[in-house]
Formats: C-alpha cells, structure tokens, sequence
C-alpha cells in the first residue's frame, strides 16, 4: 500500500494533464499479463478514470493479499511447526491485533470511491464494498479487549477471525475483465500504477566459496562478554550478557530467535551475506549479529553489544 496516498493522487493528476495534452502513444502493447492492451484507437482517459482504476487495483491487490496472508498466519497458529519458537497463544494474539486493520482501511477506501459511471465498473465496486463491509465491522468488534483473554480464546478467536476474512469473495467478473470491455476504462487500466503487475525480484546471489575463517571458531561461550565472531553449523543456543539466542541456519538464511530473563522474545532473519539485525534493550543499547558469511546449512556470525 503507497505510505501517502494524498502524494500518489497528485502524481496521477499530473499524468493525467499530461496525458490530455499529449493524447496516447501509437502502437500496442500489453495483453499478454492480463491486462487491458492499449492502442492508438482509445481513447485518452480522463483523470478521474485514470484515479478509479489505479484505486480499484489497489484495493483488489490488498484483499487478495490480506486474505492469502491470513490464511498463512492462521494455518501456524493451528499446526505450528515442532520448533516454533512463540507459542500459538502469542502469535494468535499478534493475528488479532493486525488483522482488522487491513479490512478496516480496505473497506474505508472503498467507500471514498467516487462512481465511473460505467455501469459494470460500478457494479464491480459496489459488490466488493459490499462484500468487504459485511465482514469489517465483525472483525473489529471481535478483536476488541483481547488483553484478559485466556490463551485457548486468543487462538479459537483468531480461527473464527480467519474464516470471515476467507470468507470475503471477489466479485465477477474480475476487475481486469470488467476494464477490457470499455475502452475508456481499458485505457485507463493500462495507466494506472496500482494495475501495473509487480516486478518479479530477482533472487538474490548464494555466495560461493570457503566460508571464512571465523575468530573464535566454533566456541559460542566466547560470546558471553558480548564481543565474538563464532562458526555456527546445526541449531544453537548463543548466549550474550543476558541474553540467549537461538540460532537457525537453513538454506542459506540466519533465523535469530531471542528470549530474556524478562519473558521477552523477539526474532530477527538474515537472508544475504553481510545482513545484520540487532535486538534492543530497555537501557537503549542493544545486540547485533552480522552474517559474516553463510553457506547453506553453516554461518559464520560476529555478535557485538552496545
């Protein structure tokens, strides 16, 4: 989601000045993604088209995301794996304060959306803001007041929440095959940023090579003073000061999972040579943990306190 979308709103409308100056580029292109193609023959969109279709993508993109994300998030709570480190309690307990707000800004936005007056698109919107509105308010009052919860009712109520959210149906036809049948909006499909399909990033390089030598080898206790640089090779408790770090090696990515005599737990992942992350503390210095080097299965990490 834009962080502001009063700064997103001004850049459309000045593409869209530019656009009724310019007129639309000659040619075609597009199609093959899924979207609306665009041609010479269209016409030029008018701005407020352009704002309905870059705002209707951006909703359709974060239901479809909400619900794909709450159904990962519930599936853990449900059947955790054998060595998670919070307890369902705890991440069922995160699910419910994070959750209402996706469906609450979704359903917001859809009711600031101004009609296209073009009968299907409205149709397309008015279904989501219906469908959407039926299940934003229950959430949110469902998720009141979890504080004094007991354990077992923060996890039933987080399933009772995940099965409302999957609940929500998109409307069709989807909005890609509502936009190909006008050419106007078609057109507009094509302009607006939020339907533009995102990137595919690019993985990132493994590194290669011998790890390099690490300082302390493999002799975790040289971490206790705060300062050392350690070879870690299977699953491990380091412990530093105060604290103790579980640290995960798998596939090239460092899982640091930490926990504090305070009953404080926190975790941080490291997927590239050379990431780093550090764990604050109350007196506002902290610990940081710098992947030296990975390899698989093995990592080489240099833990320093401040």
């Amino acid at each position: 989601m834009p962080v502001n979308r009063e700064l997103r709103r001004a850049a459309l409308l000045a593409a869209g000045f530019t656009l009724a100056v310019g007129g639309c580029s000659s040619g075609k292109e597009g199609g093959a993604d899924g979207r609306p193609a665009a041609d010479a023959a269209r016409p030029v969109p008018t701005r407020a088209m352009v704002i309905w279709a870059d705002t209707m993508c951006e909703a359709t993109d974060l239901l479809t995301s909400t619900k794909a994300s709450s159904a990962e998030d519930i599936k853990e709570i449900k059947d955790p794996p054998e060595d998670a480190f919070f307890e369902p309690s705890f991440e069922a307990d995160n699910y419910l304060h994070s959750t209402p707000s996706s469906l609450s800004q979704l359903s917001q936005q859809l009711a600031d959306v101004r009609p296209s007056k073009i009968a299907a698109a409205d149709r397309f919107s008015d279904r989501l803001s219906r469908n959407v509105g039926k299940v934003a308010p229950r959430i949110t009052k469902m998720t009141e007041s979890t504080l004094e919860w007991s354990d077992k009712k923060k996890v039933d109520r987080a399933e009772r929440v995940a099965e409302l959210i999957a609940s929500v149906k998109m409307p069709e036809p989807g909005l890609p095959a509502v936009a190909k049948k006008d050419p106007k909006l078609a057109a507009a499909y094509h302009l607006a940023p939020g339907c533009v399909p995102p990137a595919k990033p690019s993985p990132s390089p493994k590194a290669t090579g011998p790890l390099p030598e690490a300082d302390d080898g493999k002799d975790l206790d040289a971490c206790k003073d705060g300062k050392c640089e350690v070879l870690v090779t299977k699953p491990a408790d380091i412990d530093v000061g105060d604290l103790t770090l579980h640290v995960i090696v798998k596939d090239g990515t460092v899982t640091l999972q930490h926990s504090s005599p305070s009953g404080g737990k926190g975790q941080i992942t490291l997927t590239s040579e050379g990431g780093r992350g550090t764990f604050g503390d109350a007196g506002g210095g902290g610990t940081t943990v710098k992947a030296v080097g990975v390899r698989k299965s093995r990592a080489v990490l240099r833990v320093s306190t401040s």
